[in-house]
Protein backbone atom coordinates (compact mmCIF):
# COMPACT_ATOMS: atom_id res chain seq x y z
CA UNK A 1 0.00 0.00 0.00
CA UNK A 2 1.15 3.42 -0.89
CA UNK A 3 1.66 5.72 1.61
CA UNK A 4 0.09 9.13 1.77
CA UNK A 5 -0.05 12.15 2.93
CA UNK A 6 -2.77 15.03 3.25
CA UNK A 7 -2.23 18.63 2.24
CA UNK A 8 -3.96 21.85 2.74
CA UNK A 9 -4.56 23.84 -0.86
CA UNK A 10 -2.33 26.46 -0.14
CA UNK A 11 0.75 24.02 0.91
CA UNK A 12 0.03 22.03 -2.14
CA UNK A 13 -0.05 25.44 -4.25
CA UNK A 14 3.10 26.34 -2.52
CA UNK A 15 5.34 23.57 -2.90
CA UNK A 16 4.31 23.29 -6.95
CA UNK A 17 5.12 26.89 -7.00
CA UNK A 18 8.67 26.65 -5.59
CA UNK A 19 9.06 23.07 -7.40
CA UNK A 20 7.96 25.17 -10.86
CA UNK A 21 11.00 27.22 -9.96
CA UNK A 22 13.14 24.68 -9.04
CA UNK A 23 12.55 23.26 -12.80
CA UNK A 24 13.38 26.25 -14.54
CA UNK A 25 10.31 28.24 -14.66
CA UNK A 26 10.34 32.35 -13.76
CA UNK A 27 9.03 33.20 -10.57
CA UNK A 28 5.68 34.69 -12.53
CA UNK A 29 5.18 31.06 -14.48
CA UNK A 30 6.02 28.99 -11.32
CA UNK A 31 3.00 31.33 -9.24
CA UNK A 32 1.00 30.08 -12.12
CA UNK A 33 1.45 26.59 -11.57
CA UNK A 34 0.72 27.20 -8.18
CA UNK A 35 -2.62 28.42 -8.56
CA UNK A 36 -3.11 26.24 -11.73
CA UNK A 37 -2.54 23.10 -9.05
CA UNK A 38 -4.49 24.23 -6.65
CA UNK A 39 -7.78 25.20 -9.20
CA UNK A 40 -6.86 21.12 -10.11
CA UNK A 41 -6.80 19.98 -6.67
CA UNK A 42 -10.36 21.94 -5.65
CA UNK A 43 -12.03 19.24 -8.45
CA UNK A 44 -10.26 16.67 -6.96
CA UNK A 45 -7.71 15.71 -10.34
CA UNK A 46 -4.41 14.54 -9.52
CA UNK A 47 -2.57 18.31 -9.55
CA UNK A 48 0.31 16.75 -7.95
CA UNK A 49 1.27 13.60 -9.99
CA UNK A 50 0.91 15.76 -12.97
CA UNK A 51 3.23 18.23 -11.73
CA UNK A 52 5.44 15.31 -11.30
CA UNK A 53 5.20 14.18 -14.62
CA UNK A 54 5.15 18.02 -16.79
CA UNK A 55 7.78 19.21 -14.62
CA UNK A 56 10.31 16.13 -15.06
CA UNK A 57 9.61 16.75 -18.79
CA UNK A 58 10.35 20.92 -18.23
CA UNK A 59 13.71 19.70 -16.49
CA UNK A 60 14.71 17.81 -19.82
CA UNK A 61 13.83 20.87 -21.97
CA UNK A 62 10.55 20.30 -23.03
CA UNK A 63 7.70 23.26 -22.83
CA UNK A 64 4.99 22.91 -20.16
CA UNK A 65 1.49 23.31 -19.87
CA UNK A 66 1.74 25.91 -17.77
CA UNK A 67 3.46 27.87 -20.61
CA UNK A 68 1.13 27.16 -22.91
CA UNK A 69 -2.11 27.23 -20.75
CA UNK A 70 -0.42 31.52 -20.01
CA UNK A 71 0.44 32.26 -23.05
CA UNK A 72 -3.19 31.17 -24.21
CA UNK A 73 -5.10 32.82 -21.65
CA UNK A 74 -2.95 36.19 -22.50
CA UNK A 75 -3.95 35.65 -25.88
CA UNK A 76 -7.23 35.26 -25.94
CA UNK A 77 -8.34 37.28 -21.86
CA UNK A 78 -10.62 39.34 -23.55
CA UNK A 79 -12.62 36.90 -25.63
CA UNK A 80 -13.57 32.82 -26.10
CA UNK A 81 -13.84 33.38 -29.86
CA UNK A 82 -11.52 30.38 -30.53
CA UNK A 83 -11.52 28.22 -33.75
CA UNK A 84 -9.21 25.56 -34.12
CA UNK A 85 -6.13 27.19 -32.30
CA UNK A 86 -3.77 24.05 -32.49
CA UNK A 87 -2.33 22.77 -29.62
CA UNK A 88 1.35 21.44 -29.52
CA UNK A 89 1.80 17.98 -29.75
CA UNK A 90 3.63 16.30 -26.88
CA UNK A 91 2.53 18.30 -23.98
CA UNK A 92 2.86 16.10 -20.76
CA UNK A 93 0.36 16.23 -17.84
CA UNK A 94 -2.00 18.33 -20.65
CA UNK A 95 -4.36 18.65 -17.40
CA UNK A 96 -2.74 21.71 -15.86
CA UNK A 97 -4.27 23.48 -19.45
CA UNK A 98 -7.17 23.23 -18.01
CA UNK A 99 -7.56 26.30 -15.32
CA UNK A 100 -6.18 28.53 -18.25
CA UNK A 101 -9.13 27.18 -20.47
CA UNK A 102 -11.33 28.45 -17.69
CA UNK A 103 -9.71 31.36 -17.62
CA UNK A 104 -10.84 31.71 -21.31
CA UNK A 105 -13.80 30.20 -21.04
CA UNK A 106 -14.87 33.38 -18.44
CA UNK A 107 -15.29 35.37 -21.32
CA UNK A 108 -17.87 33.67 -23.24
CA UNK A 109 -18.68 29.83 -23.06
CA UNK A 110 -17.47 26.11 -22.95
CA UNK A 111 -14.05 25.43 -24.37
CA UNK A 112 -13.59 22.44 -25.84
CA UNK A 113 -9.64 20.58 -26.46
CA UNK A 114 -10.82 18.30 -29.63
CA UNK A 115 -8.79 15.65 -31.83
CA UNK A 116 -9.40 13.90 -34.98
CA UNK A 117 -11.20 11.10 -32.83
CA UNK A 118 -13.33 13.46 -31.21
CA UNK A 119 -13.92 15.13 -27.80
CA UNK A 120 -10.87 15.74 -25.43
CA UNK A 121 -12.00 17.79 -22.48
CA UNK A 122 -14.23 20.37 -22.57
CA UNK A 123 -14.25 23.46 -19.27
CA UNK A 124 -17.32 25.74 -18.45
CA UNK A 125 -17.10 29.37 -17.92
CA UNK A 126 -18.45 27.85 -13.84
CA UNK A 127 -14.97 26.20 -14.15
CA UNK A 128 -16.32 22.61 -14.40
CA UNK A 129 -14.23 19.98 -16.33
CA UNK A 130 -15.63 17.07 -18.64
CA UNK A 131 -13.49 14.52 -20.19
CA UNK A 132 -14.20 13.25 -23.26
CA UNK A 133 -12.93 9.67 -24.84
CA UNK A 134 -10.08 11.21 -26.32
CA UNK A 135 -8.31 12.17 -23.59
CA UNK A 136 -4.50 11.11 -23.43
CA UNK A 137 -1.69 11.67 -21.13
CA UNK A 138 0.11 13.64 -23.62
CA UNK A 139 -1.27 15.94 -26.47
CA UNK A 140 -1.60 14.62 -30.08
CA UNK A 141 -3.28 16.63 -32.58
CA UNK A 142 -5.48 18.71 -30.06
CA UNK A 143 -7.03 21.75 -30.83
CA UNK A 144 -9.46 24.45 -28.95
CA UNK A 145 -12.87 25.27 -29.75
CA UNK A 146 -16.00 26.36 -28.68
CA UNK A 147 -18.17 23.87 -27.04
CA UNK A 148 -21.91 24.02 -27.35
CA UNK A 149 -22.62 22.07 -24.38
CA UNK A 150 -21.70 22.95 -20.67
CA UNK A 151 -20.44 19.97 -18.29
CA UNK A 152 -21.84 20.08 -15.10
CA UNK A 153 -20.41 18.81 -12.01
CA UNK A 154 -20.12 19.11 -8.24
CA UNK A 155 -17.19 20.72 -6.71
CA UNK A 156 -16.04 18.78 -3.09
CA UNK A 157 -14.14 20.59 -1.19
CA UNK A 158 -11.74 17.72 -0.02
CA UNK A 159 -8.07 18.35 0.76
CA UNK A 160 -5.44 16.38 -1.61
CA UNK A 161 -4.11 13.33 -1.38
CA UNK A 162 -0.26 12.92 -2.52
CA UNK A 163 1.82 10.16 -2.22
CA UNK A 164 4.89 10.23 -0.10
CA UNK A 165 6.86 9.56 -3.43
CA UNK A 166 5.24 11.84 -5.15
CA UNK A 167 6.05 14.73 -2.40
CA UNK A 168 9.61 13.69 -2.24
CA UNK A 169 10.11 14.18 -6.01
CA UNK A 170 8.55 17.90 -5.50
CA UNK A 171 10.54 18.58 -2.43
CA UNK A 172 13.49 17.78 -4.80
CA UNK A 173 12.85 20.37 -7.27
CA UNK A 174 11.80 22.90 -4.85
CA UNK A 175 14.95 22.37 -2.77
CA UNK A 176 16.80 23.92 -6.27
CA UNK A 177 15.47 27.30 -5.10
CA UNK A 178 17.27 27.58 -1.64
CA UNK A 179 20.69 28.67 -0.76
CA UNK A 180 23.19 25.77 -0.56
CA UNK A 181 24.73 25.53 3.13
CA UNK A 182 28.26 27.71 3.44
CA UNK A 183 30.30 29.74 5.46
CA UNK A 184 29.22 32.83 3.71
CA UNK A 185 25.47 31.95 3.64
CA UNK A 186 25.72 31.03 7.22
CA UNK A 187 27.14 34.60 8.31
CA UNK A 188 24.81 36.85 5.95
CA UNK A 189 21.87 34.61 7.31
CA UNK A 190 19.78 37.08 9.94
CA UNK A 191 20.19 40.26 11.42
CA UNK A 192 23.67 42.26 11.35
CA UNK A 193 22.27 44.60 13.57
CA UNK A 194 20.61 42.78 16.98
CA UNK A 195 17.11 41.65 15.84
CA UNK A 196 15.51 41.92 19.57
CA UNK A 197 12.08 43.32 18.88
Amino acid sequence: MTETVTLALSELRSLITKSARGAGLSWGQAEEAGWAAEWLARRELPAADWAVVWLAARVDGAVSPVEVGASLADEFSTTSAITGEALPDGLTAPGYLLPFLHRIAQAGSTLQIASTTGRVASVSSAGDVAFGPSWQSQSDGWHLCEAGDAPSQSRPAARPRVSRLTLERLETLALRTTVPPSVTSRLDAGATDGDND
